[in-house]
C-alpha cells in the first residue's frame, strides 16, 4: 500500500501537481480512516488532501483514474499495511528515483497502445498537465538521447514524434467527436474541432520539445 501511494504522489508531480510532504502524509492519515475497499472515497480522500486548487482537479482524476485501473491485483489498493515512517522513506526513494530516470514514474509500466489512449483522452479534454507528463515520458521513451551524442534536438524530436504517429491521432480525435454528438459534424463544427485539435497537438509537440531542451542541457 504504501509502495502504492508513494508510486501515484510521483505521477501526480509528473502531471504538474504541487505535492508536499505535509500533504504526504495528510493523505496517509486520511485513507486510514476510510474503508479502503470504497473507491470513491479512497479517491475523494486523496483528492481532499493532496488537491489544493480547484484547476489541479481534473488532472488528479485523470492521473487517479489511469494509475488505479492500470494497477494488477498485486497492487490491490486494500492490502498491506505500514507506519508514516516507512511512507515518508518510500517517499524518498520514489522522489529520487524518479529524478534519477527522468521523472517518467509509473508511466513505465504502460503499454504503447496504453500510452496513446491517455495522450489521446489529453488532447480530447484539453489537459495540458498530463501532456507534460506524457511528453515526459514519449521521450524517455522514443527519443534514444544518449548523453555526448553529436546531435542536435531536431533529430531527438523527429525520433520521438515519428513513434507517436500525431496525424493518425488528428483522425481518430474528430471520429470521437462524431461519435460524442452521435453522428455527423456540420461543416462549420468541423473546422472548429479540428483547428482546436490540431492547436492541442501543437501545444503538446511544444511539450515535447521543451522536455528534450531540457534534458540536452541538464
Amino acid at each position: 500500500m504504501l509502495e502504492l501511494l508513494a508510486g501515484f504522489i510521483t505521477e501526480l508531480r509528473n502531471a504538474g501537481l504541487p505535492v508536499s510532504l505535509t500533504e504526504n502524509l495528510d493523505a496517509m492519515h486520511a485513507i486510514s480512516h476510510i474503508p479502503l475497499e470504497d473507491r470513491e472515497a479512497f479517491k475523494y480522500a486523496l483528492g481532499a488532501t493532496l488537491v489544493k486548487n480547484n484547476a489541479h482537479w481534473r488532472s488528479f482524476e485523470t492521473v487517479f483514474e489511469v494509475y488505479f485501473s492500470l494497477r494488477g491485483p498485486e497492487y490491490s489498493i486494500s492490502d498491506g499495511e505500514g507506519s508514516i515512517e516507512d511512507f515518508l522513506q518510500q517517499m524518498q526513494d520514489q522522489q529520487m528515483q524518479g529524478e534519477g530516470n527522468g521523472g517518467a514514474g509509473g508511466m513505465d509500466s504502460l503499454t504503447p497502445e496504453e500510452l496513446m489512449n491517455i495522450l489521446m483522452n489529453a488532447l480530447m479534454n484539453g489537459d495540458q498537465a498530463m501532456m507534460r507528463a506524457l511528453a515526459r515520458q514519449a521521450v524517455q521513451r522514443f527519443a534514444g538521447m544518449e548523453p555526448g551524442r553529436p546531435v542536435g534536438g531536431t533529430y531527438y524530436l523527429y525520433r520521438t514524434l515519428r513513434n507517436l504517429d500525431l496525424d493518425g491521432m488528428l483522425d481518430k480525435l474528430m471520429e470521437a467527436s462524431k461519435q460524442q454528438v452521435g453522428g455527423e459534424l456540420t461543416n462549420l463544427e468541423e473546422r472548429l474541432e479540428k483547428d482546436e485539435y490540431n492547436h492541442r497537438i501543437e501545444q503538446f509537440k511544444q511539450e515535447v520539445e521543451a522536455e528534450i531542451r531540457r534534458r540536452l542541457v541538464a
